[in-house]
C-alpha cells in the first residue's frame, strides 16, 4: 500500500486526540455462563480522531492536499508519540537522538520531521534503518538542518474513514474534524509483567476515583411467558456475574506504555484477568495471624463460599498485596473468621488498609477509547468495563 504524502495538519490539542482500539472477539456463552472466546484479529484496529484548526495559507494548502488525496492512503503522524529535538541536527546526519521506548517507531518504518506544528512548516520524511533505546538510525542522510525544537513523529499509513467535516469560521479560517484508521497491522509487545494468581495476571492499578465507579451483578435469566399465566423465570447459571467499570488517569509515558501492553494482552473480550473490586468488602476485626483473619460480621457466613466470591486481595499499609482464596468461614464471638489458603501472613490490624473481593473477569466490549489530553509524556484517560467469568472453568 503506497502512501501519498504526509498529513501536515496537526491537531488542536485544546480538544485532545481520541484513539480508539477495536478488537473482534466471538464469545460463545452457554446458559450456565461457561464461555469459549475466539479472537478474530491479530491486533486491534486503531483510529485517531481530532480537530485541526487552519488559517490563511495553511488552510489553502490543507484543502489542496485534501482535494488530491482524500480517498487515498496518507502518511499519518502518530501525534501522541511526538518528540521535540532538544538540540539542532545538521544536514547530513544519519542518527536522531530520540528516546524510542513507548513510541511507535519501527525499523523499516517512517519518521516525519517538522520545524513546527503548522502545515506551512518545513517537513521531510525519513526511513528508519535501525533503532536503539535512545536513537534512530536513518537509511539516508538528512538533506536539511533542523533547529532545536523541531518535531519528530512516527508515521503510519492511514485512510480517512470519512471525508473531514469542515466548519468555515471566516473566509480564511476553518476547522476540520478528522478521523483516520491505520491501514496496517498494529503490533505491540504484550510481554506484560504482572503478578500471577491461579494462572492469570492480576490488575494491580487503582481505578481513577475522579468519577464514580459503576457496578452491578448480572444474572443469566430466561423467562418463559405464554402471555396468559405468570411468567416463569429461570436463573440458568445459578449465580450472578459481577460487572464494574475501571478508569485509568495516566500522567507519563511509562504508565501509558504499561497500559497499552495490558490492553494488547487482554485482546478485547478474549483474555481474563483478576480484578479487585477496590471496595472495602471486609472490615478487619483482628490481626492476620497465619492463615486466618477475623472480620466484622456482614453476612458472608450466611452466603457461604461460592465460586466467583471467594478470592480476596489484602492490601497492607506498606503497599504489599496478598492474594488468597477463602477456604472456610465461621462465626466467632459475633465476628466472621475467614480461613485462607496459601502461605501464612503476619500483619497487625492497623496495617491492613483493605480487604477486597476479587473476580476473574474479561472486558465487556471489544472497543476501548483512549483520550489523549496531551502527548503520551503527559495525561491520558482510558476507561473500560469488566465482567466476571466462571473462574472454576477457565
Amino acid at each position: 500500500m503506497t502512501t501519498l504524502f504526509p498529513w501536515l495538519a496537526d491537531p488542536d490539542w485544546s480538544r485532545g486526540v481520541t484513539e480508539t482500539l477495536e478488537w473482534k472477539t466471538d464469545v460463545l456463552q452457554s446458559p450456565t455462563g461457561a464461555e469459549q472466546r475466539i479472537s478474530g484479529r491479530l491486533s486491534p484496529r486503531r483510529t485517531f480522531e481530532f480537530t485541526a484548526m487552519l488559517y490563511d495559507t495553511a488552510r489553502q494548502r490543507f484543502e489542496h492536499m485534501l482535494w488530491q488525496g482524500c480517498a487515498g492512503t496518507w502518511a499519518m503522524p502518530v501525534y501522541p508519540d511526538v518528540y521535540a529535538l532538544p538540540a539542532a541536527v545538521s544536514s547530513g546526519a544519519t542518527t536522531l537522538s530520540i528516546p524510542t521506548a513507548g513510541r511507535d517507531f519501527t525499523v523499516g518504518g517512517t519518521a516525519l520531521l517538522k520545524t513546527n506544528e503548522s502545515p506551512d512548516a518545513t517537513s521531510r520524511m525519513a526511513t528508519i534503518a535501525g533503532m536503539t533505546g535512545d536513537a534512530l538510525q536513518l537509511v539516508s542522510p538528512l538533506t536539511d538542518s533542523w533547529p532545536a525544537g523541531s518535531l519528530v513523529y512516527p508515521v503510519r499509513p492511514a485512510v480517512l474513514t470519512e471525508p473531514p467535516s469542515l466548519s468555515r469560521l471566516t473566509d480564511t479560517a476553518t476547522t476540520a474534524q478528522v478521523r483516520f484508521r491505520i491501514a496496517e497491522h498494529n503490533a505491540f509487545s504484550d510481554a506484560l509483567v504482572l503478578t500471577q494468581y491461579r494462572g492469570h495476571p492480576v490488575l494491580e492499578s487503582e481505578t481513577d476515583w475522579g468519577e464514580s465507579v459503576s457496578g452491578s451483578y448480572q444474572p443469566l435469566i430466561r423467562e418463559l411467558d405464554n402471555g396468559s399465566s405468570v411468567p416463569l423465570r429461570i436463573d440458568t447459571a445459578g449465580r450472578p456475574f459481577w460487572r464494574q467499570t475501571h478508569s485509568w488517569f495516566t500522567t507519563n509515558r511509562p504508565a501509558q506504555t504499561s497500559l497499552r501492553q495490558l490492553l494488547w494482552y487482554l485482546r478485547g473480550r478474549q483474555r481474563p484477568i483478576w480484578v479487585p473490586g477496590q471496595t472495602l468488602d471486609f472490615s478487619p476485626a483482628s490481626a492476620i495471624s497465619g492463615n486466618a483473619v477475623d472480620v466484622v460480621g456482614a453476612g458472608f457466613a450466611e452466603l457461604g463460599i461460592r465460586p466467583g466470591r471467594r478470592d480476596i486481595c489484602i492490601l497492607l499499609a506498606d503497599g504489599t498485596r496478598h492474594y488468597r482464596r477463602i477456604t472456610a468461614v465461621s462465626l466467632v464471638s459475633g465476628a466472621e473468621r475467614l480461613v485462607l489458603d496459601g502461605d501464612a501472613i503476619s500483619a497487625g490490624q492497623h496495617q491492613i488498609v483493605s480487604i477486597s473481593l476479587m473476580t476473574l473477569a474479561r472486558q465487556d466490549a471489544d472497543s476501548v477509547s483512549w483520550e489523549h489530553v496531551t502527548d503520551a509524556d503527559g495525561v491520558a484517560r482510558v476507561a473500560t468495563t469488566f465482567t466476571g467469568v466462571r473462574d472454576e472453568l477457565e
